[in-house]
Parts: C-alpha cells; sequence; structure tokens
C-alpha cells in the first residue's frame, strides 16, 4: 500500500533541465476548491494564436514550454499528444498536472498600456482525437482547477509555491472525445502577459483513473539542453557580435508588449552580466528567444543572442544537467556537497521539496523520508543536540518548503529604469551617486576586479587557499561592500524606509517617486487593488528592484569566481600576518546583507495598519515568501560562530516560521500543512544554538564603551538567546485557556505524542546550553539602562538576568499564567512559566528536574 501510494505521488515531483521567463520575479496565492470544477467559458473569438511547437508523438518530452512573446491578442498554443489504451478511454477521470509558473506572481502593471492586461495566465482543454475542435477551455485559477490541501493553502495558482499540482475533471462528454490511439490531443495556451510573464512550462502530465493511477504507458523523455550548448559553441562569429551588441546594449529592448516603452537596461543590466545564469540554469534555446521578443526584439535577433551566450559560455560554465528553470537554486538534498562547487547552485531538485512534516522528522532524525519507523525520543534529543562541533548541515537536509526559483531573483524595474536621469543627464543617480568605495554599481566592478587579478596561480576553481592574511582582510571587507552599499543607497531600514527629512529623501522613496510619475490611473483602476498604487508600494518596487539586482550579483560573483567552498579561506579576523578564519566547509562569503534581505518583510513599507507583506498580494503569501528567503540564507550562509553574526536575523526566522503557521490556522487550513512549518521550526532552531554554543563571556562590557550593551561581548554570547529566541516557553502552552494553548499541538497532528517530544528536546536543548552555567556568569539586569530602545529587563536583546522573582499573573479563576511578549513580562517570570509549563504536558522527570534546578540557582532567594 505504501510504495503504491508513493508511486502515485511521485509523479508530482519530476525534476530534470531547461527553459525561461526573465527579467521577472515571482509570488503567488492559494484557495481552490474542492469537487468537479466548472469549466471557464470559451473565450471569445481572437486573433490566430500564435503557433508553439508542433503536438509530440510517441513519448512525452518535458518540459512543454509554453512561452510566448507575450501579446495578448496572439496567445500562444501548444499541444501534446497522448497515447491511449481501451482501457484509458473508458477509465479515465481527470488530468492532473505539474506547472510551472502558470499563475501571476509580481506587483501589477502601473505603466500606460498598448495592449489589455491579461487577468488569467493560462488555459488547457483536451480536445481528444474527435470532435475536438470545440472543445472547452479551461482557465488555470483557483476556482476551475482542483489543487492539493498544500498549494492551496499557500495561495493557489497565484501563490507562494512557484511549481504546482492541480488537476481537471475528464467527464463523460471528454471521454467520449478520446480514442485507443496516439491522437489525443491536450493543449496549454497561454493567454498573454500581465507585464512580467511570457509562459510557463509543464512538468509532468498524467490521466489518471479514480484511485489516482497514471493511464499513460507513455514513455517520459527531458530536452536536451546539453546537447543545444554543444551545438551552439560553433555559432558564426558575425551572429557571436550581433548577439553580443543585442545583449549589452542600452535603450534596444522595450519594457513589454503591452507597455510599449524603451529601457535603459539591457540584458546584461538584470541576469549576470555575462549571461552564465540562462546558461548555468539551462534555459533552453527556444525560451531565450521568446523573452527576447517579449522585449521588443525580433526572433532573429534572439537567435543572435543565443548564439552569443551559447558560443562565449560554453568553456566557461559547466553543463549540470539538474539546474534548471523550475528547479530552484540551492534547494537542500542528499549529496550535494560530494559534488564539485559549481554544481551547489543547481539544488537537489524539485523532488528534494518534503511532502509533509512527516517526511522532515524523519530526515532531521537521521531516517529516510519515507521511513515508516517511528521516531524516539533519544533520535530527536540527538537531532536538536547543540554541543560543542555539532554542525546541522542545512545544505544538505531537505525541507518541506520549495525555494525560489532563479526568475524569482530577478529584478522586475532595474535600478537603471527606476533612478533614470534628470533632464539634461546622461546618467541617473544609481550610477552617479558615491564613490568607488560606495556606489553599488563600483563596489561590483571592484571586488570582480580583485577577484580577476588574485586568481590562484594553480587554476583551480575556488580555491582561494594562496591569499595572504592582509588580502583576505580586504576580499572579506569588499565582498560584503556588495551588499551593505546597496542597501546604504536604497536608505531606511526594515518598516521605516521614509525619511524623516523631507529635504534628504531615502533612495527609495527617490526612486518610488520616479516609478510612481510614470503611473496610468487606468492602468491602476482596471487592477482593482488600491494598495498596490500607493507611494508605499512605489518605494517597495523600487527596494525589489535594487535589492534584486544586489542578490543577483551576489550570486554572479560567488559563480563565477568559486566563492561557495570553504568559508574560512574568506571569513575571519586577521592579527599581523596570521588568519584564523571560521565558516563551514561550504558556504557563501556575503555577511549583512544578503539574499535574507530579499524576503518581503524586509522591504515592506506600512501603510494603512499593513505590515510585514507586500502591498500587491495576500499576507499569507508574503508571509510564505519570506520563509523561502530565510531557509535559504539560512542554507547557503547561516552565519559565524555567535548569536547572531552574520546575514541571519534569527529571531525574525523563528518569527515568520510561526507567523505563516498563524495565518494558516486563521484560513482553517489543514493541520497538517501548518505543522510541516512548525516541524522545520526546530531545525532553526537547533542551526541557531550550534552557532551560538561559544565560549564567549554573558557579561565583557567594551573598554572604550562599557555602557554600550551592543558592544557587550554578551550580546553576542549565548546569554542572549536564553529568553524568548531559544527559551522552552515558546513552545509550550501559555495558560490554561484554550486560548492560551500553543501552537505546537498540531504537531500530534502528525504523529501523537510528537508535540511533547519536541518539547522534552526543546528542554534538553537549552540545558545544554545553560544547566552549567553559573549565578557569577550573568550579568543582572538594570531598570534604568537602556538597551534598544527599551529598558534593558524588556529589551528583545537583553542577556541579562532579573535580580529578584517576580510572581506570575494570574487568571480570573487565579491560575498562573504568561502574558504578551517580551515586554510584558521578566525573564525569570518567562523561565518559571516554562518550568511549569512544561511539567503540565508531562515532560520527562529527569531534564525537567536539570532546568528547574538551574532555575533555582539563578535566583536564590
Amino acid at each position: 500500500m505504501r510504495n503504491s501510494t508513493l508511486r502515485r505521488a511521485r509523479w508530482w515531483f519530476v525534476v530534470s533541465c531547461m527553459a525561461l521567463t526573465a527579467c521577472g520575479g515571482g509570488s503567488d496565492n492559494v484557495a481552490s476548491t474542492g469537487g468537479t470544477p466548472a469549466p471557464a467559458s470559451a473565450p471569445a473569438p481572437g486573433p490566430a494564436p500564435a503557433p508553439g511547437p508542433a503536438p509530440s508523438t510517441g513519448s512525452l518530452t518535458f518540459p512543454i514550454e509554453v512561452l510566448g512573446p507575450g501579446a495578448p491578442d496572439a496567445p500562444t498554443v501548444v499541444a501534446t499528444n497522448l497515447t491511449l489504451d481501451a482501457d484509458a478511454v473508458t477509465q479515465a477521470t481527470r488530468l492532473a498536472v505539474q506547472c510551472h509558473r502558470c499563475g501571476q506572481y509580481n506587483s501589477p502593471e502601473f505603466q500606460a498600456l498598448s495592449k489589455p492586461l491579461t487577468k488569467v495566465t493560462g488555459s488547457l482543454r483536451i480536445v481528444g482525437a474527435r470532435d475536438g475542435n470545440n472543445a472547452p477551455w479551461i482557465d488555470i485559477t483557483d476556482a476551475n482547477v482542483t489543487l492539493p490541501d498544500n498549494e492551496r493553502a499557500h495561495g493557489g495558482i497565484n501563490g507562494g509555491l512557484l511549481t504546482l499540482r492541480f488537476s481537471v475533471p475528464v467527464d463523460a462528454a471528454t471521454r467520449a472525445r478520446l480514442t485507443a490511439s496516439g491522437d489525443n490531443r491536450v493543449e496549454f495556451r497561454f493567454n498573454g502577459t500581465d507585464g512580467n510573464s511570457n509562459g510557463f512550462r509543464i512538468l509532468d502530465l498524467q490521466l489518471q483513473d479514480a484511485g489516482g493511477r497514471d493511464l499513460l504507458s507513455m514513455p517520459r523523455t527531458w530536452a536536451d539542453i546539453g546537447a543545444e550548448k554543444t551545438a551552439g559553441r560553433e555559432a558564426s562569429s558575425a551572429d557571436t557580435a550581433a548577439g553580443q551588441a543585442l545583449w549589452s546594449g542600452s535603450n534596444l529592448l522595450r519594457k513589454s508588449p503591452i507597455v510599449d516603452m524603451k529601457l535603459r537596461a539591457s540584458c546584461s543590466s538584470c541576469h549576470a552580466s555575462d549571461g552564465r545564469d540562462l546558461q548555468y540554469f539551462n534555459y533552453s534555446n527556444h525560451a531565450i528567444v521568446q523573452r527576447s521578443r517579449f522585449h521588443g526584439l525580433t526572433e532573429a535577433q534572439g537567435r543572435q543572442i543565443v548564439a552569443y551566450l551559447r558560443s562565449t559560455l560554453f568553456s566557461k560554465v559547466p553543463h549540470v544537467p539538474q539546474a534548471a528553470p523550475w528547479n530552484p537554486p540551492y534547494q537542500p538534498g542528499p549529496g550535494l556537497d560530494a559534488r564539485p562547487i559549481a554544481e551547489w547552485a543547481a539544488g537537489a531538485g524539485l523532488g528534494a521539496v518534503l511532502p509533509d512534516a512527516k517526511a522532515f522528522v524523519n530526515v532531521f532524525t537521521g531516517k529516510a523520508a519515507n521511513s515508516t519507523a517511528s521516531v524516539t525520543q533519544a533520535q530527536l534529543d540527538a537531532a536538536m543536540d547543540p554541543g560543542p562541533g555539532k554542525v546541522l548541515n542545512t545544505r544538505e537536509m531537505p525541507v518541506p518548503l520549495q525555494f525560489p526559483d532563479w526568475n524569482a531573483w530577478l529584478p522586475i524595474e532595474h535600478p537603471l529604469d527606476i533612478w533614470t536621469p534628470e533632464p539634461g543627464q546622461a546618467q541617473g543617480l544609481f550610477e552617479t551617486q558615491g564613490n568607488d568605495g560606495t556606489n553599488p554599481i563600483k563596489v561590483v566592478k571592484r571586488i570582480d576586479d580583485f577577484l580577476k587579478a588574485n586568481r590562484n596561480p594553480n587554476g583551480a576553481y575556488g580555491d582561494w587557499s594562496h591569499l595572504n592574511a592582509e588580502l583576505r582582510e580586504r576580499a572579506q571587507a569588499w565582498l560584503n561592500d556588495v551588499g551593505s552599499k546597496t542597501i546604504d543607497f536604497a536608505g531606511g531600514g526594515r518598516g521605516s524606509r521614509v525619511s524623516g527629512n523631507p529635504a534628504q529623501p531615502f533612495g527609495g522613496e527617490i526612486g518610488g517617486r520616479k516609478l510612481q510619475a510614470l503611473m496610468s490611473s487606468q492602468t491602476a483602476a482596471t487592477a482593482g487593488l488600491p494598495a498596490a498604487f500607493t507611494q508605499e508600494a512605489f518605494i517597495e518596487r523600487a527596494l525589489f528592484g535594487v535589492i534584486r539586482w544586489m542578490g543577483v550579483k551576489q550570486w554572479e560573483l560567488a559563480h563565477t569566481h568559486g566563492l561557495e567552498g570553504r568559508q574560512d579561506w574568506l571569513h575571519g579576523t586577521r592579527n599581523g600576518n596570521q588568519w584564523t578564519g571560521v565558516g563551514e566547509a561550504r558556504g557563501w562569503p556575503f555577511s549583512w546583507p544578503s539574499v535574507f534581505y530579499m524576503a518581503p518583510h524586509i522591504l515592506y513599507v506600512p501603510a494603512n495598519g499593513r505590515e510585514n507583506y507586500f502591498s500587491w498580494e495576500p499576507r499569507l503569501v508574503s508571509f510564505y515568501r519570506t520563509n523561502q528567503w530565510y531557509q535559504l540564507q539560512m542554507t547557503v550562509n547561516p552565519g559565524w560562530p555567535g548569536a547572531s553574526e552574520g546575514p541571519m536575523d534569527w529571531p525574525y526566522h523563528l518569527g515568520f516560521t510561526t507567523a505563516v503557521v498563524d495565518d494558516l490556522m486563521a484560513a482553517k487550513a489543514p493541520e497538517a500543512v501548518s505543522a510541516t512549518h512548525l516541524a522545520r521550526y526546530f531545525q532553526v532552531r537547533t542551526k541557531l544554538a550550534q552557532l551560538a554554543n561559544t565560549d564567549l563571556p554573558f557579561n565583557q562590557p567594551d573598554p572604550a564603551a562599557p555602557t554600550d550593551l551592543f558592544r557587550n561581548k554578551g550580546h553576542q554570547s549565548r546569554a542572549s538567546l536564553a529568553i524568548h529566541k531559544l527559551g522552552v516557553g515558546e513552545v509550550v502552552d501559555r495558560g490554561p485557556e484554550s486560548w492560551e494553548k500553543t501552537r505546537f499541538r498540531l504537531l500530534d497532528s502528525v504523529t501523537p505524542g510528537l508535540h511533547l517530544m519536541f518539547v522534552n528536546s526543546s528542554i534538553s536543548l537549552y540545558n545544554t546550553l545553560y544547566a552549567t552555567t553559573t549565578y557569577e556568569q550573568w550579568r543582572r539586569c538594570d531598570p534604568n539602562v537602556l538597551f534598544g530602545s527599551d529598558p534593558e529587563p524588556k529589551s528583545g536583546f537583553r542577556f541579562c538576568l532579573d535580580a529578584k522573582r517576580t510572581p506570575l499573573p494570574t487568571t480570573s479563576q487565579g491560575k498562573p499564567h504568561l502574558v504578551g511578549g517580551w515586554v510584558d513580562w521578566t525573564g525569570e517570570q518567562y523561565i518559571t512559566w516554562s518550568v511549569l509549563s512544561a511539567r503540565n504536558h508531562g515532560a520527562e522527570t529527569q531534564r525537567l528536574k536539570t532546568f528547574s534546578d538551574w532555575a533555582d540557582r539563578m535566583w536564590r532567594e
């Protein structure tokens, strides 16, 4: 039974290589209906569709690229033929599809339109083999297709998952059009662009019976992009030169088929400058040509760009078959560390995305994902062990979270088209502000030139072991400047993107104003989404563009120069001629900020009560996307030893892991969907605890600034995590009332008793970090000292313990509970409640006693 279930499920996770849709980002939405969806009415007759590839015969070849120039008055139709036997014709009940980017994921178009916006990206119809010319088209929307729980709960067709599954029914009328032959035609239609998309890809297709069995016996093959690359390396010099000029030339592209505006940005502006991202992620020739047409070039010019990319990059960029436009970069999976570092960016593929919390708990505890064996307390304790020398490998541990695809990294509006020149000027603010050490473009060039000039003479890709301490220190600083100078240019910080001084606006504000000046009120009215056309929304667009540019440049530097290997070569401290490096066996070298900063939670601009999510999408979808970027950051570089050293902001990652669960619960999503995030929460906690388990003193002021708690070494010690960040109180009930029950009880829907096991392991993790510490090691909170904007005893940054005990508040029935957040209770109250609540949950006696005894030693009175 288990094996047959796995066979039915496996089709959803087909993975291989190739295809395209660029300069574009991602975003999605969910809420599907169950049962039999009503088919969409056939569209009104229009111009003939743009021709697509000829129908397949004999085998099913993937991906089916439903890509085109994007003009809504010339939709692209691509067909494939299914070979059926007589049983399949009579037993078929649904067509099941796996689709990459079948929805609309980005900020809505805002400029004047030359052609109407398309509201639905894709449609399909089952034509069959007879009398099918009038077969109805079914729009691929939440209302018209059936979605699995995970896709539906996270926003549906336009939601958080960029590759998703859906099915449409095969009714009696549809079966009547099928025959026992190889001529059963299925058509997919790209209806036209929303301003960003130029199509989608079908990654799997099944005709299923009522039990989910695939009735197709056709062999499945994958397009060979390696062969395309090999054939393209011999392109003519004339085509290569013409393609290079098209690739790097400014003012050659138009924004889209529906906005006839010339772009200052070139292809090389949004992508890696030499185009290596398209070569590496195996975008097909067809995909590159169609995106070129989307931006106003001809098909012949698109082929010249292909010629340039294939001929110049064939010997520079390795062919990695598992890299693909739909396979999320760096998606964790077993065996990645054993591959050459140049292959890491390809990730482990969609097949490595775990289906549920049970599978994740299995791999978290060292088992196969599909193991049916029970998880033991000892196994979970070992998985969450933060002891010295323990390193949880986030690069290889699969997670039940689909990372962003490569298109989601790319800008929608490029900085050159956001910060355009003022009248009479040739360059805009992004090009002119600052000098070689502060301007984002110039600091990228500076570190790129440095890395080229200092390559290892042995010629080994990614080997930086030859650099002396001085050069390593310089490389470390200049690599970090790529991110830090970009956010300096953007200005402000999370949640505060509007300057307090109107005479000195932030860069993001200036860019937002320039974009807003291009807004068409008619286009905005058509979108029906007023929040996406406010001042704040345009600042978000500007920030989105410049920070995506930053992420692409960091990837380009890392991948071009092999900066994804040993972290200790390029991160550490210099003492004279000595270099002390730190880091993991593999990882990015960039510190704050990096891809963590690409999350909606970081880039949003608050307006009218909206916080922590983008103006153009539902909060739950933005929260899911924030989880994607935060988890990706923990994968490519979780940071350095200490409580929060590097590109991760751990409380944000933990907080948004639970925040997406709270929104799922409010939406009454299935408990199993919420549980996938709750299980992953403990992976995040464990990784943080391992990094924080250092010998840094709990209270050592900086002699140069003894009252500055941010400069006290205790701020980076594990003492700063002892309350809400790694505290047991986060995963237990906060009181006796139903509304005080912990969200983590949903883990029992995975396996009865699993929540208590995680409580036990959380106590053990805490004991490992703190149970042997003494009263004298800790700083005592001083209510007369500010730490951030709050008194030290109430500060979220605190690394102190309270001087004395304070009774817990009680309910109206006189029962103790813990109320509010960290500004509402003392650290002592939090820890006292943690012991009490864990006991009420039935925590294992000995580990709870160790925890309780430590607390008693910390407050002696």
